[in-house]
Order: structure tokens, then C-alpha cells, then sequence
């Protein structure tokens, strides 16, 4: 009897143990929410994962929900662990209660906010918001913070009640908000007015003029699944901020200077609060 209880004691140990030890084995899934193609997305991020997977001691892998209602199944099903998002779609996230804030990346300009500039052609009659009336205006994605919410709520906040009163068009692409508007297929554009900059080192932008810039939103955020090990939360923490005190994380934040990322801070919940404002104003 006493041998029976010692093997049901051991195979009971043995049962609990297997499908911890599995999933130690799975690769943490870091999710990239993002309208650029794959391709480029693992091109980008491929430094970032490579030295986290090397200072983390376990495989890292790219994981790239097309959209926000699959970024937001993937975290609810455990198929993300981590993700990299704007701060529309992870304050919605969150208040779903499927994510909390991990990380905030800091610009190039260095600031973990930032603006977003309205443009048109030089050579348009177009000089302030409220001409924007009954035109066409080019923003980026309808889940966008900077290429959308930021400029939508500016413009609502200047009385120009864009989904009445203008007629939206999602490009789902940078370059095509400018060429559009270069070519005089859409009145104006809108996009984050750092990779506005970025993007006058790839397109000509010398026959754009900006008329408007919209109050600050926060930046990106690296968010975690609610339900995630803190353990696995705490160790990436210290990697991340970590960053830029060693060569090999210098190199690898250099990297992604073209995504304006200049390096991560801690998330700072306060943010939040600023795109509650923005929902607001903008009439979400």
C-alpha cells in the first residue's frame, strides 16, 4: 500500500511537471503590429529579437497579427506574449483587460510623444484647417494614434468634424499619403510629423506645405499578454532599458533609428491619459 502512494506521489509530480517544462520550451512570441509588409517588418526587428533572444537565454520569436482585432485575439489566445504597438491600439487593448504596458519607446527626438503635421501642396489654396471642408484628406490607418486619432482630434478641436464633413481615405501607407497629395489626388495629408521628416529623406516633400499640427499623443509601447508569467516581464525589463549602457545594444537601437526609435524607457501610465483626451476631442 505504502509502495502504491509512493508511485501515485511521484506520478502526480511527474504530471504537473510535463506541461510546465513544455512551455518553457516555446519561444516567447513578440508580436509587431504594423502596415508595413512582412518582409520588412522581420528585416526591421530581426536586431532587436536577436539580442533579446542572446540576453534573454530563450529563442524570440516575430510573431505579425494583420490588424487590430487579430493582435487582440492573439494576445487573448496566448499566441503574442509580448507585443510592439501604437498607443491607440494598446489603450484599447487594455481596456479590453487583455494588456499592460511594459515599455514606452522614446523618438528620435527625444520624446516619447509626439505631433502630427497636416499638409498640402504649395501650391493649393487650402491655407487652414477649416478649408479642409468638403475635401479629401489622406490619413494612414483608422487604428493609427499619430496617423490618425491625433490629427482627427485636432481637427475637431478647429470645428472641422472630419468623418461629416471631409471625406477620409486610408492610404495604409506613408509614402503614398504624400505622393497622393503631390499628385492632386487628395487635398491633404496627415501623418506623425517625425516620420514626416524621416520620409522628406526618401520623397521629394519641397512642394508640401504643413497648416496645422496636432496636440502631442504618446508614442509606441512594448505591452505584454495580461496573463504572462512576471518573471519572464521582469527579465526583459532589464534588458531593454539596458540597452544603451553596453556596445552590442547601442548598435542594435542605431538600427532602428529608420523606425524613429531611439531607445525604450519605462511605460508611464499617465500616457493614457492623454489619449483619453484625443478619443474625446475627436469624438471616437
Amino acid at each position: 500500500m505504502h509502495n502504491k502512494l509512493k508511485v501515485s506521489h511521484y506520478l502526480l509530480i511527474f504530471i504537473i511537471l510535463i506541461p510546465l517544462s513544455a512551455q518553457a520550451e516555446h519561444p516567447v512570441r513578440f508580436g509587431i503590429l504594423s502596415i508595413a509588409p512582412p518582409s520588412r517588418i522581420h528585416a526591421n526587428w530581426q536586431p532587436f529579437v536577436r539580442y533579446l533572444s542572446k540576453q534573454l537565454g530563450h529563442e524570440v520569436e516575430i510573431v505579425i497579427p494583420r490588424g487590430f482585432q487579430k493582435m487582440k485575439a492573439a494576445a487573448t489566445d496566448g499566441k503574442v506574449d509580448i507585443f510592439y504597438v501604437n498607443s491607440l491600439v494598446f489603450y484599447r487593448l487594455k481596456q479590453s483587460g487583455k494588456a499592460f504596458g511594459v515599455a514606452q519607446m522614446e523618438n528620435i527626438s527625444g520624446s516619447t510623444t509626439s505631433t502630427s503635421d497636416i499638409f498640402v501642396r504649395n501650391d493649393s489654396e487650402i491655407k487652414t484647417i477649416e478649408q479642409l471642408k468638403g475635401k479629401s484628406i489622406a490619413f494612414v490607418s483608422p487604428m493609427g494614434a499619430g496617423g490618425y486619432l491625433a490629427p482627427r482630434s485636432y481637427m475637431y478641436s478647429k470645428g472641422l468634424k472630419t468623418k461629416k464633413q471631409a471625406k477620409e481615405v486610408f492610404t495604409k501607407n506613408l509614402s503614398n499619403s504624400i505622393h497622393q497629395v503631390l499628385l492632386g489626388e487628395i487635398n491633404a495629408g496627415t501623418m506623425c510629423g517625425v516620420n514626416y521628416r524621416l520620409m522628406g529623406k526618401k520623397v521629394d516633400t519641397g512642394e508640401l506645405r504643413i497648416i496645422g499640427q496636432s496636440l502631442p499623443y504618446p508614442e509606441n509601447v512594448i505591452a505584454a499578454r495580461s496573463n504572462i508569467d512576471p518573471s519572464i516581464i521582469k527579465k526583459i525589463k532589464n534588458i531593454i532599458f539596458s540597452m544603451p549602457d553596453n556596445a552590442e545594444g547601442q548598435k542594435v537601437l542605431q538600427l532602428m533609428h529608420g523606425m524613429k526609435i531611439k531607445r525604450f524607457l519605462p511605460y508611464d501610465i499617465k500616457s493614457e491619459e492623454i489619449t483619453k483626451e484625443l478619443l474625446s476631442v475627436a469624438e471616437f
